[in-house]
């Protein structure tokens, strides 16, 4: 086996990616545009995957799977097997059964560095990888691509002849469904034991970490540089939906990412994609200076998370800087939506006007800090977005006579800052009461409702109450440890969409509030001249 760890080290040690890809056979594995693994992925293929695209790495088990890549001409570099065979580039290693072990009896094989093969190959694929990040000294990112976890056939134009229907049919179904618990659970393991390793999940499962498309489109979003978006390009979209809401009446929809990006870039991009793709109006962030925000015992409290053991190293790793934000603005300009962002502390205010930020938000978390309040208003000339989370009509009567000579709109959201907030907390009648602040003294006040409520009833009574704007908390799956997590919609399964079209039908059921006769009406009975 040392020989086997300096072939490994031969193989991989001149290679600067951090990027692993491990190839299934699943349907989707037709649809992934796999010119993108030959320019800076190593390989790692399942059985003969490699009659896909051929890699760096092929783990081998079932006889079925020898013959396709003997018949295949051996194309991988190198070969991991149980299966003794002579080529000259291969290594045979033990062979261990997972199929009746438990999920946590499988998992505590990842604290032992030995490389064998297992039932899933997937598992041999991680452990590998594991040897392949000891080797670069660098934390690995592995994509599993084609991992379906189904029966559902490859193209025919990939591989023409398919050596595993050698498996019995019924054996097969058992088999990918018990492999895809153990997937599951492998994924959730090294998420909160780092070992340098990171799972992604490219499918459509309410697990993946990334679609299809993007992940096929991701060289092109790398393609446009940040200093190649248009001057202004945020602000003019920004501009067409306020001319939208002041002439035609509607109510924009914010997807509201909070930390659920979780600081990594190909989530951050999906959650911008699948906003958008949804209906979202506009892509909101935070953005804040976590050392001061928090005082040092805040930081230094537990906080259970991939990144560490405080709140620090949760906050710290969640958090955007100027790399992110660049991203940010790239997949927004790529995906035409308009970002906005919540500047929590007078530091981020003064980092965030390098970027076409239209209008800010001043979150209700920060209602209490009312000297950084004032300077925001002395400081920052676009529009403003106020949410009353925790407040009363005090913090509303400061608001209004901070902003009353401003020619800005100002945004006025009704908020319970309540996770989740329950019906009778909601007061969604104080929406309505902020139209009636625009209708009389204060034009430039817009209302609108910051949801933290669960559904979309809440959004859709606040646009009948007058909202022009909601604001959504979504996310991507559910990741337990990351704050108030469990308000968000999710944007796979299509939740979050769902909620934009009922936010939309409630817009088009108020109307105008202009009383006129409309077109689909009708008298039931037809006059009688007697009583006219």
């Amino acid at each position: 086996m040392e020989n086997f760890y300096t072939q490994i080290k031969n193989i991989v040690s001149k290679s600067s990616t951090n990027k692993i890809a491990i190839i299934g056979k699943g349907p989707s594995i037709s649809k992934l545009n796999l010119d993108i693994l030959k320019k800076d992925y190593i390989i790692i293929n399942l059985n003969d995957s490699e009659r896909i695209i051929a890699g760096e790495f092929a783990i081998l088990h079932r006889a079925w799977s020898y013959q396709s890549v003997k018949d295949n001409g051996f194309k991988s570099a190198h070969y991991i097997s149980d299966i003794a065979f002579s080529n000259g580039k291969n290594t045979v290693v033990k062979y261990k059964p997972d199929t009746y072990d438990s999920i946590e009896q499988t998992l505590k094989r990842f604290d032992n560095s030995e490389i064998y093969i297992t039932d899933f190959l997937f598992i041999t694929a991680i452990k590998l990888a594991m040897e392949i990040a000891k080797v670069l000294d660098k934390k690995m990112t592995l994509y599993f691509l084609g991992f379906d976890f189904s029966l559902g056939k490859t193209s025919n134009s990939i591989i023409e002849n398919d050596y595993a229907v050698m498996d019995e049919l019924n054996f097969k179904k058992v088999f990918l469904k018990t492999q895809e618990e153990y997937f599951i659970a492998s994924k959730k393991y090294f998420a909160k034991n780092d070992k340098h390793i990171e799972i992604i999940h490219v499918g459509e499962k309410s697990y993946s970490d990334l679609s299809i498309e993007s992940f096929n489109n991701q060289e092109l979003i790398a393609k446009i540089a940040f200093s190649e978006i248009p001057a202004n390009f945020n602000t003019i979209l920004y501009n067409e939906l306020l001319n939208e809401v002041k002439t035609n009446g509607k109510t924009l929809i914010v997807a509201e990412l909070t930390n659920n990006h979780l600081g990594d870039v190909d989530r951050l991009k999906e959650m911008v994609r699948l906003s958008k793709k949804a209906g979202a109006d506009l892509i909101k962030v935070q953005k804040r200076n976590v050392e001061t925000f928090y005082n040092q015992e805040e930081l230094a409290s537990e906080y259970d998370s991939p990144y560490g053991k405080t709140l620090r190293d949760y906050r710290t790793a969640v958090e955007l800087d100027d790399a992110m934000f660049e991203i940010l603005a790239i997949a927004c300009y790529k995906n035409k939506i308009a970002w906005f962002a919540s500047i929590l502390d007078e530091e981020s205010l003064h980092f965030i006007a390098k970027y076409d930020c239209p209008l800010l938000k001043i979150p209700s978390t920060i209602s209490n800090h009312r000297n950084y309040i004032q300077k925001f208003a002395q400081t920052y000339t676009g529009d403003v977005v106020v949410s009353t989370g925790f407040t009363d009509s005090s913090y509303e009567k400061f608001i209004l006579n901070l902003f009353k000579d401003s020619n800005k709109t100002l945004w006025l959201l009704q908020c319970t800052s309540s996770y989740p907030a329950p019906a009778d907390a909601c007061q969604i009648s104080v929406v309505r009461h902020y139209h009636d602040l625009h209708k009389s003294k204060y034009p430039n006040v817009l209302a609108g409702y910051s949801s933290h409520d669960i559904g979309s009833l809440g959004c859709m009574m606040a646009v009948a109450s007058g909202a022009k704007m909601v604001e959504k908390h979504v996310k991507l799956g559910n990741v337990a440890w990351v704050h108030f997590d469990g308000v968000a919609l999710d944007l796979y399964h299509d939740n979050f969409k769902k909620f934009v079209s009922d936010v939309r039908k409630a817009q088009i059921m108020c109307g105008s509030e202009i009383k006129t006769i409309h077109q689909n009406e009708h008298h039931k009975y037809k006059p009688n001249e007697t009583h006219n």
